[in-house]
């Protein structure tokens, strides 16, 4: 059997609960998921830090812990997110356990086979009972079974709360034990073979409907059909061992994480088609899968692309709007400050990007009002030629870009509302969608913007990340949902007579001064424009910009995102090689070659970098399909320089 060459070799401890969204967390490195689209498991290790679903937003129902004293050596099987641990003791190999989720159904199973007893603690958020229910399945020959209520209201990200209950069983087979101390359940697996089995609904019936289905089989025929599902989906792959030549650096690397992050985002998409944002953010953002849905389309996944858009679709059919993030089988609006702008220009893009790998006319028919509500939300926020920011845009999120400068002028905003604009208005001429005339108007609307981009945005041959000219002599808008500007409480913010943003809080008790306009350059910007493909800027220009960034990396060997020198974000790796493989710069091989090494432990890349060490969200969906798409496109293109 084929195995993973990403090989996780150290001893995990962990301090205290690990629930979504927690205000105390602890720092875990490595984590990865295990899921069907129905449920997922975040590992660290032989630890289940997060387990829910379905849905996919809803809230961790519990935590399974081994005894920290033991070592664990973790590896995935190649081809699928079956996970092997091999446990030792003193030095001594003491078990091994193998890891999974069932193919079609919410269900977890732990496999495990050890020589000496091992004891699991089960831990349970606060708010969730527990109900012991063995004598309900004492015909299949199980060891122990309670059942998990996850009442209603509980939030499942921010002040999102879940409208229904959830239920989960956890069932113990073979060789152990299953007993309830406190708030906590412990499973004592003697020497031999069991099982710790944990099933979802969401809904009661639910539940006990697919505990049944799970115990009719063994866990070994499980662990078949959930094998050939996962080798079904790999064979879907394009086959990129025979498209690379043999002298791609590091190619061997490059197969192994192509096959690691596919799995790192099939794990994380739902059956709704949303694809999880990480650990963290149990919801559906917008900019994020744009990322995600370029990866996918990269490595040949055209259905798990589509499906993406599809839930977009699904959301605005209902709703009639799209915000920052949507819940994912739940109804709920992650809203941020200017939704509107940003993730509008993505969503129309990652529609085109989809259309033109797959000519699909009909689906682009279908969603075709969802994009001209994207295309308007835009146009309706332009202020002299320039759009805003989104609040939750990575460099605002990372303090390289202040809150006070959000209602600015933003290139890249402005950038994506140009070059989403040319596929959208080619549509509509080509489908004949719109009157003339309207269409006429939007063209001229569009030339006026791109006629003022350099005046608004370049400044010495630089890309302006910001224009503070934007807001001059205009009114700000007396509330938005997002940030405060003073303690960073999340919600509704109201705005002072210095146009600052505070809570309720803080607006009855502090004062901050007026913002002073400044200009910022951003690297990440900078390496948007190729990313995209935008037409506002010519080669020449993009390589000057560009040339600037390469030159900081030569002095200091570091990819600097911000005045931090040692902070990346995560896809600016991506986003480099991307454009010094367009633009065929030497560099860019160094730069593949260290995008390669800041590879975790599992084959992911992360949210941040500190000094090159992971920060942030690990086991991230957008960061490593940027990547993993510049990383493919270096290497094709690698002997046509």
């Amino acid at each position: 059997m084929m195995r993973s060459v990403s090989k996780l070799f150290f001893v995990v401890f962990l301090t205290c609960n690990y629930f979504p969204f927690a205000k105390a967390q602890t720092t875990i490195d490595n984590i990865t998921c295990l899921g069907n689209g129905t449920m997922a498991v975040y590992e660290a290790k032989a630890d289940v830090i997060q387990l829910f679903g379905p849905p996919y937003s809803a809230p961790s129902a519990m935590e399974i812990k081994l005894d920290t004293a033991i070592k664990v050596v973790s590896e995935r099987e190649n081809g699928t997110a079956i996970w092997k641990h091999v446990l030792f003791s003193d030095n001594k190999k003491i078990g091994e356990m193998t890891d999974y989720i069932v193919a079609g159904i919410p269900g977890f199973i732990r496999q495990i086979k050890n020589t000496q007893p091992l004891i699991f603690t089960i831990q349970k958020p606060a708010a969730n009972a527990w109900i012991n229910t063995q004598i309900n399945y004492a015909h299949y020959g199980i060891s122990g079974a309670a059942l998990s209520k996850t009442p209603a209201g509980t939030f499942v990200y921010s002040t999102y709360p879940m409208a229904n209950e959830a239920y989960h069983m956890v069932i113990t087979k073979g060789n152990n034990a299953l007993k309830n101390s406190g708030n906590n359940w412990y499973v004592k697996c003697n020497a031999g073979e069991s099982s710790i089995i944990v099933v979802g609904g969401p809904s009661y019936p639910e539940c006990i409907t697919n505990t049944s289905t799970i115990l009719n089989k063994t866990p070994a025929e499980w662990l078949a059909e959930t094998r050939k599902w996962w080798l079904d989906f790999t064979a879907r792959r394009i086959n990129f061992n025979r498209q690379l030549t043999t002298n791609v650096p590091a190619r061997e690397k490059l197969l192994q994480t192509i096959d690691d992050i596919a799995v790192l985002i099939k794990t994380q998409q739902s059956t709704e088609g949303a694809v999880l944002a990480g650990h963290n953010y149990h919801m559906g953002y917008v900019r994020d899968q744009y990322g995600v849905s370029r990866g996918l389309l990269r490595m040949g996944y055209y259905p798990e692309a589509r499906a993406i858009l599809n839930f977009y679709w699904n959301v605005w059919y209902r709703k009639g709007v799209l915000h920052n993030a949507q819940g994912i089988g739940m109804d709920a609006f992650h809203i941020h400050e200017n939704d509107n702008v940003e993730l509008s220009g993505y969503l129309i893009m990652q529609a085109f990007d989809y259309f033109k790998k797959t000519n699909d006319k009909a689906f682009i028919k279908q969603i075709f009002p969802m994009l001209e509500w994207a295309w308007h939300s835009q146009q309706k926020q332009l202020i002299k030629h320039m759009l805003p920011f989104n609040g939750d845009e990575t460099y605002v999120a990372g303090d390289m870009l202040p809150r006070s400068a959000l209602l600015d002028g933003s290139s890249e905003a402005t950038m994506l509302f140009l070059t989403s604009s040319d596929p959208f208005l080619q549509w509509i001429d080509n489908s004949k969608s719109w009157p003339a005339s309207d269409l006429a108007d939007a063209r001229l609307l569009v030339k006026q913007v791109k006629e003022h981009f350099s005046e608004n945005f370049i400044e010495n041959g630089k890309l302006l990340t910001n224009n503070p000219r934007r807001m001059e002599g205009e009114v700000y808008p007396g509330f938005r949902h997002g940030v405060c500007e003073s303690c960073r409480a999340f919600g509704w913010t109201q705005k002072t007579e210095n146009n600052r943003y505070l809570c309720p809080v803080c607006f009855a008790t502090k004062t901050l001064p007026k913002a002073e306009p400044k200009k910022y350059f951003i690297p990440s910007v900078t390496l948007i424009p190729l990313y995209i493909n935008a037409s506002i800027l010519t080669q020449p220009q993009i390589k000057f910009m560009v040339d600037d960034i390469v030159s900081s990396y030569k002095k200091t060997g570091k990819l600097s995102s911000g005045a931090n020198e040692n902070t990346t974000v995560g896809y600016d790796y991506g986003f480099f090689l991307y454009s010094l493989s367009k633009l065929k710069d030497p560099l860019q091989t160094d730069i593949y070659i260290n995008m390669l090494d800041v590879l975790d432990k599992t084959g992911a890349w992360v949210e941040y970098y500190q000094n090159n060490m992971p920060k942030g969200t690990r086991y991230r969906p957008w960061e490593s399909a940027i990547n993993i798409e510049a990383a493919i496109d270096y290497a094709l293109n690698y002997n046509i320089r």
